[in-house]
């Protein structure tokens, strides 16, 4: 894979994309084109590297390859990989979008349906709400069960379409440094820690059944990743859940994730 032009777009398709990215206001948009909804992804720009260089640090100080941040890839580079990445998933039946065309300028997909989230913050029917989480952690397991990750599993990057979960956005798919089972033990741990809000004020919580139930579908190498965290990570987490009465809510947040996930993961002897 070479970064540049991986697969190009048809003439008429790449004038239409160029005239609308003068007045897109996001990096990523909408286009209608020979009657389907397709959407286009440009290039990113690099991250905080003051933020990447902090995570980096801490997973490098607690021996956590598991906390590393994800391969920074912008421009041609960054949009190769993602299609790349896509390319793989759709080859193994998961439901992603498909890679219509692919440039050093963006990246052209398929429209997959609306996204999973709003969906969950509408809904006013707590059941109902669950029922797609628990339907969104399946998936992810069934990702993982067939040998791969996502990189960003949180609930975001899901969709929705005929009543179906998908995954979505594989921007921080790239993860050197980390074994196959640290990087399925990270997008349980983004998943999970990004349900939390769901169950704030709820008398009967249910991320401890969601963790459950994905902890269980989860290699022992996973479990042990996830173990190997929370040990060193141990004071940290004790910490939070001290002051989850008293801070925020990502620390509360926080604390609420790791009680689930611990309770899970008690359940096991790997």
């Amino acid at each position: 894979m070479n970064g540049t032009v991986e697969h190009p777009a048809d003439p008429e398709l790449t004038a239409l994309i160029n005239g609308l990215r003068k007045t897109a206001r996001d990096r990523v948009f909408a286009v209608t084109y020979g009657g389907r909804r397709l959407w286009v992804k440009t290039a990113g720009m690099p991250r905080l590297r003051s933020a990447v260089l902090m995570q980096r640090a801490i997973a490098t100080l607690f021996r956590l390859p598991i906390l590393l941040p994800p391969r920074n890839q912008t421009g041609a580079l960054g949009l190769a990989a993602e299609a790349a990445a896509i390319r793989t998933l759709a080859q193994a039946d998961l439901p992603v979008p498909a890679v219509i065309a692919c440039s050093g300028q963006w990246l052209v997909l398929s429209d997959a349906g609306e996204a999973l989230e709003p969906r969950l913050n509408a809904a006013t029917d707590a059941a109902e709400r669950w029922r797609l989480i628990a339907e969104a952690g399946a998936l992810l397991c069934r990702l993982h069960a067939a040998g791969h990750w996502h990189g960003g599993a949180q609930i975001r990057n899901f969709s929705l379409s005929d009543g179906r979960p998908g995954l979505l956005d594989f921007e921080d798919h790239t993860l050197p440094g980390m074994t196959l089972a640290e990087r399925q033990g990270r997008d349980l741990l983004l998943f999970l820690y990004s349900l939390v809000r769901y169950d704030r004020g709820t008398v009967e919580p249910q991320l401890p059944r969601i963790a459950a139930a994905m902890l269980r579908e989860a290699m022992p190498d996973t479990r042990n990743a996830i173990r190997r965290l929370r040990r060193r990570m141990a004071w940290l987490l004790t910490l939070a859940r001290w002051l989850a009465p008293y801070a925020g809510r990502d620390v509360r947040q926080a604390a609420a994730a790791d009680a689930a996930i611990g309770a899970a993961l008690a359940q096991y002897v790997d």
